[in-house]
């Protein structure tokens, strides 16, 4: 796979997206566990919320980032 300096660069960030979903769901974790241990019901509802809120927002950055990778690998296997 041939790449471009600007599609390497498009590889990069993707890669770095990729990565920014995953410690995303790694240290977002941590907000949502503290307040899902408390007993009362409006904390528990709160880190559900926050829970739901990491892993949407993880999941995008992950999906973004693979897609791009995804389209520059096409792009460069069809060109050459």
């Amino acid at each position: 796979m041939d790449l471009s300096p600007e599609e390497y660069g498009a590889y990069w960030r993707a890669s770095l997206r990729i990565a920014a979903g995953v410690l995303v769901v790694v240290f977002g974790r941590r907000l949502p566990d503290a307040l899902l241990a408390l007993s009362e019901v409006g904390p528990i509802v709160l880190g559900i919320v926050f829970y739901v809120g990491i892993v949407l927002v993880s999941v995008y950055l992950i999906v973004l980032g693979l897609a791009r990778v995804i389209r520059t690998a096409v792009d460069a296997e069809m060109r050459g």
